[in-house]
């Protein structure tokens, strides 16, 4: 989790995700709970 700049306030839910093309991104996670381990295979939208 993580926090953003002012004015805002939460614990945002993130993951760091390395891409095949070898960048390296934090990708938010919406909803409400989520099982991504470490290792896991996850789908990223571009935003």
């Amino acid at each position: 989790t993580i926090t953003p700049k002012k004015p805002n306030s939460a614990l945002r839910k993130v993951a760091r995700v390395r891409l095949t093309s070898g960048f390296e991104i934090t990708a938010y996670i919406p909803g409400i709970g989520h099982n991504s381990q470490e290792h896991s295979v996850v789908l990223v939208r571009g935003g």
